[in-house]
């Protein structure tokens, strides 16, 4: 795990050390690492076998070492299971991407690694350029850009769910229509794949019995151990659920582009 802190500390870990153990039936270390990056070079050497990554650091370490796979990953208490990115645009002005070519549109701040990278790359390969969008110092401002008619267009994100017609508690519509703007005067002109929340994950050459020892505790965890499952995952409160492989291609998209830099 990356420790919050960056140093050796994690919270609860001999708690965590206790339960991991019970669940595999051997013993369990936790390694502390100061950085995503740590974190991958230990399970790229197998000092690790097990690991808690974030979305763009589990694709970074299947791109690097190819020895990654997903078992389990935490679901959001309104039942997300990642976000996508989108833009939006108000229904006088485009209801297609092509259609806002001469838009003026206000993204966040593009200093750093997200989904707004994948909504960035999708209006370059709508030939748009990128001197066609503005950087607000944040989403928000950018979102209040869009509510104050400074812009025709937003680029933000909303809450991915297993299944369709959740009304999103989150996100970028959620943030406008709580700003008091009617969604039937804006649409969602394009959207990218489900950026999956962060896995745990294990190396690929971990017997297949551990493996499912790890993922049936993982998905039993919320309910059986809800203490644990607090130091596991303090942010996610909605459970852990099975996640495939294909579910970080979004992810992959984000890491190429950050290589390519």
């Amino acid at each position: 795990m990356v420790s919050p802190s960056g140093g050796r500390a994690i919270p609860g870990v001999s708690r965590m050390k206790a339960a991991f153990a019970e669940a595999a039936g051997v013993p369990a270390e936790i390694f502390a690492a100061k950085d995503y990056e740590a974190l991958i070079r230990a399970m790229a050497s197998g000092r690790i076998h097990y690991a808690v990554f974030s979305a763009t650091a589990y694709a970074a370490a299947d791109a690097y070492c190819q020895c990654v796979e997903p078992l389990a990953a935490p679901r959001a208490v309104d039942g997300a299971v990642g976000l996508r990115a989108v833009i939006v645009a108000r229904r006088d002005k485009a209801l297609t991407l092509p259609e806002l070519s001469d838009a003026r549109i206000v993204a966040g701040p593009n200093r750093t690694p997200g989904p707004q990278s994948l909504a960035l790359a999708a209006l370059e390969k709508a030939g748009l350029p990128g001197s066609a969008v503005s950087h607000a110092i944040s989403l928000n401002a950018a979102e209040k850009a869009f509510v104050a008619g400074e812009a025709h267009a937003v680029v933000g994100w909303i809450p991915a769910y297993m299944h369709d017609g959740v009304k999103p508690k989150s996100g970028t519509l959620a943030r406008l229509e709580q700003s008091s703007v009617d969604l039937d005067s804006v649409s969602v002109v394009w959207s990218s794949g489900v950026l999956a929340f962060g896995p745990h994950a294990a190396r690929r050459d971990m017997p297949k019995e551990l493996k499912e020892r790890l993922g049936s505790f993982l998905a039993t965890l919320y309910d059986s151990h809800p203490e644990i499952y607090a130091l596991v995952e303090p942010y996610r409160g909605g459970g852990f659920a099975q996640i495939e492989p294909a579910a970080y291609e979004a992810a992959g998209v984000i890491v190429s582009k950050l290589v390519s830099r």
